[in-house]
Parts: C-alpha cells; sequence; structure tokens
C-alpha cells in the first residue's frame, strides 16, 4: 500500500496540490475506522508474539471497517477502497480469518523463503475454491522489497491514489 500512497503523493504534487490537505478532509464515523485498525494492530501483535489468533474479531473489525467505508462512501477515492475491502473482507471470512496467498506468486515474487508462522492472516491456500480473491498478483519494486496482492489490494490502492489525488487541494499550507 506505501507505494500506492506514494504514486498518488506524486500525482497530486505533479498536479500542484498540497497532499497533506487530505488530513483536513472530514470523515464520517473517524473512530470506527480508527479503532479497527488499532484493533487489527494489536491482533498483529498477539499474532506475532504469543502465537494466538482470533480470527472472529478480525473478521468482525473488516466488516465494521466496511461500514465506516460505506458512510464515506460520497468522497472521492472511497467507493473503489470500499469495494477492494470488501473483496478482501469475503477472502478473510471465507477462508476462517485468514488471506489465501499463492505460494506460486510468492515464488514469482522472489518471497518463497518466507513463512506464514507468526502471520496473524495469511495462509498458503492453494486448493481454495476462492483463491482468486487472496494474494495472487506479484508485485516488484525498485528496492526489491517484492511482495503479493489481491485483486482488493489492487481497488484499494486505485482509491488511495484517487484519494489523496482528488482530496488535495490547491495552494493550502496544512
Amino acid at each position: 500500500m506505501v507505494y500506492f500512497i506514494l504514486t498518488g503523493i506524486i500525482l497530486a504534487l505533479v498536479r500542484k496540490k498540497n497532499p497533506l490537505t487530505v488530513f483536513t478532509v472530514e470523515l464520517k464515523a473517524p473512530f470506527l475506522m480508527i479503532g479497527c485498525f488499532v484493533v487489527q494492530l494489536g491482533l498483529a501483535y498477539l499474532s506475532l508474539k504469543k502465537n494466538l489468533y482470533y480470527p472472529v474479531i478480525l473478521n468482525i473489525t473488516f466488516i465494521l471497517m466496511l461500514v465506516s467505508l460505506f458512510l464515506n462512501r460520497q468522497l472521492p477515492g472511497v467507493k473503489w477502497i470500499f469495494w477492494g475491502a470488501l473483496l478482501n473482507t469475503l477472502a478473510l471470512i471465507l477462508h476462517n480469518g485468514f488471506m489465501p496467498v499463492s505460494e506460486t506468486a510468492m515464488k514469482i515474487a522472489n518471497l518463497e523463503n518466507l513463512s506464514f508462522e507468526g502471520d496473524s492472516r495469511h495462509r498458503g491456500m492453494e486448493q481454495s475454491l476462492f483463491w482468486w480473491l487472496g494474494d495472487w498478483i506479484p508485485f516488484f519494486t525498485p528496492i526489491g522489497t517484492n511482495y503479493v496482492m489481491s485483486v482488493g489490494d489492487v481497488f484499494i490502492g486505485i482509491g488511495l491514489i484517487v484519494f489523496i489525488v482528488q482530496n488535495s487541494l490547491r495552494g493550502q499550507r496544512s
């Protein structure tokens, strides 16, 4: 997602807009969004440090995030983010709180040495009927931090770019 955000910032700057002004956008239910992120970070910590998984809680946070995105659907880019988050939420729900990851895509992206141990959300699931909802698109970066992403991630990325560019104001200082 970092690369999508950087792309949005660069495009905003090229269009002579101040990307910092996106922080002035008034969101509906911002504490719901923030709360979901905080809980997800806590769950990631528990899975990494304590090897504890709470897929039901993770699924609930994604559903609540969808609610907050739906409430903000009038903002440019948020509909893209909503649809991407919906696809990712479906993948999580259909796979008991885990995102299926293509081992073939991991090999293509030179990530075959990574393990899913300690990972709060990802599991290799080549046999899943719903593999196409998971992470199967190799993404290569200029600095070698390759990864794989889902169709939902692509939608979210497009939405983030649109959100940053369209909600950045011209000539404003934050």
